[in-house]
């Protein structure tokens, strides 16, 4: 999370985020990609808090990188406050035992010979052949969700689209 875009649109997304997914989990940012400076202020305009020791009971986890998440044959492999790479998720997953990941991702380059939904489906391919389902949010602020379970990813799912997000917005190889 760059201080520059502190306040944007994209905070106000995740304050949706954390406020429609409560029922399934309360959601927190993981620490590594908000700066200790703005960590506070970071939290008054999304309202959510900073990871800082694994709390009891049910977590969904934020991962917010100023870009996002690079393809697997990438040579990004671990997490920079730029990238939050699919084998980090994978870690993180392993570690904390969220409910769900949710993870900004907007790593897109113009000239790659994938389309962007390819590249999308590639990054939910590489999570699923490692036990985690995921679904994206596309949008100009796309995100991806992800959970150990289908079951969880369905719940998360349900509580968007009780929201009012159309259907169309999500794309998925698991549900």
């Amino acid at each position: 999370m760059d201080e520059q875009w502190l306040g944007d649109s994209y905070d106000l997304v995740k304050r949706f985020w954390k406020k429609s997914l409560e029922p399934v989990a309360p959601l927190y940012a993981h620490p590594r990609f908000v700066p200790s400076t703005i960590r506070t202020h970071y939290t008054a305009v999304t309202t959510i808090p900073i990871l800082d020791t694994r709390p009891h009971g049910r977590v969904g986890v934020l991962i917010d990188p100023d870009t996002g998440i690079p393809l697997p044959d990438s040579t990004a492999t671990r997490a920079t406050t730029k990238y939050a790479s699919l084998l980090f998720i994978i870690e993180l997953n392993k570690e904390l035992h969220p409910e769900y990941i949710i993870c900004f991702d907007q790593s897109f380059h113009r000239k790659h010979e994938l389309s962007k939904e390819e590249r999308r489906e590639k990054k939910m391919t590489f999570l699923r052949e490692r036990g985690i389902h995921s679904f994206y949010y596309v949008s100009h602020a796309p995100f991806l969700f992800a959970a150990q379970t289908t079951h969880i990813l369905v719940s998360v799912l349900g509580c968007l689209i009780s929201q009012g997000i159309p259907k169309s917005r999500f794309q998925s190889l698991d549900i």
